[in-house]
């Protein structure tokens, strides 16, 4: 296997570079002159931006030493979420077609959506590609545009793919490091016992962003109103608005509710809605976030006019018996 290089420098293997923003890739020719053997490539530390929410210190530092991605973490929690696709994309053993591309963007997209809605900024992306690095390019250029749709510096891609045996089959890992400022509501520190802190406030109205598509029963393709985008999400949690949201996965946006509302300490009392909560969000086309009543109004305006919005529920306290 190898390491995919650092998009600021040519690499050393046979590994074309990674492109540094959302244009097209524009490859880096291996270096004519290779580090002798214990020679250390150095790369100077690039800080990570400050995100649209300024949740993220500035100080935060990214580096890189040879195959490994060095992090300087400002005091908070490191905050980790992965996913993986396998038999999906338009390799001969693949079990379902797909276009490889749209495949990495929603490896990618489920767990930077958890990171988001986690209240963290992702600071670091890791793909793990089980195929030669010539036709995972396409892929690990998508990687850089999410990590760039999503305040994640360039160098702070980091990766390997599989060159050494033959594969017909499509494999994505993805891991996405975030830092979030502080502890977590409800999360106990060392020593310390679990509060009942949340960020679900009584009365909170639940509202489904987006519409829940999943293979094979939908097409999940680019461009479907039904997909609430990263932009959407972070210019949502950006608005300071947002009290809790989460991404709705296989168990549905019922379920989603529910874990919204047991980390506030309260229940999940829904309303009338056309919407189906027990069906399977796929790859988190949708999103369930709580807010204050009044300001449902303004928090719709930042996400598209088509875009799927539905109130699903309130937040109430626990029945007593």
């Amino acid at each position: 296997m190898f390491a995919q290089p650092s998009p600021t420098q040519p690499s050393h293997t046979r590994l074309n570079g990674m492109v540094r923003s959302p244009s097209p890739a524009v490859p880096h020719e291996p270096s004519a002159a290779p580090h002798e053997p214990g020679e250390v490539q150095r790369h100077a530390p690039t800080a990570v931006p400050r995100n649209s929410t300024g949740s993220l210190h500035a100080d935060t530092q990214v580096s890189r030493l040879r195959d490994l991605l060095l992090a300087d973490v400002p005091a908070g929690r490191l905050v980790i979420a992965c996913d993986a696709v396998g038999g999906i994309g338009s390799r001969p053993g693949d079990s379902y077609p797909a276009d490889p591309t749209w495949c990495a963007h929603l490896a990618a997209r489920v767990p930077l959506l958890e990171i988001l809605c986690g209240g963290a900024q992702p600071m670091v992306l890791v793909n793990t590609l089980c195929q030669d690095a010539a036709s995972a390019q396409p892929m690990i250029e998508e990687f850089q545009r999410c990590a760039v749709a999503t305040g994640i510096d360039p160098q702070a891609v980091t990766g390997s793919t599989e060159d050494n045996v033959i594969t017909t089959q499509t494999g994505i890992g993805v891991t996405i490091i975030g830092v979030r400022p502080g502890r977590a509501p409800g999360t106990p520190g060392p020593g310390e016992a679990p509060t009942a802190t949340a960020q679900g406030q009584e009365a909170d109205v639940l509202v489904c962003v987006g519409s829940p598509i999943s293979a094979p029963d939908d097409e999940v393709c680019p461009g479907r109103r039904e997909i609430v985008t990263l932009d959407e999400v972070r210019a949502l949690l950006g608005s300071g608005l947002v009290h809790d949201c989460v991404p709705v996965g296989s168990h549905g946006i019922a379920w989603e509710a529910d874990q919204i509302a047991a980390t506030a300490g309260l229940r999940f009392d829904p309303g009338r809605t056309d919407l189906d909560l027990t069906k399977s969000g796929g790859p988190s086309t949708c999103i369930v976030l709580a807010c204050a009543p009044e300001d449902v109004g303004e928090l719709r305006t930042h996400v598209s006019d088509d875009r799927p919005w539905a109130r699903i529920g309130t937040l109430q306290p626990q029945h007593r018996d």
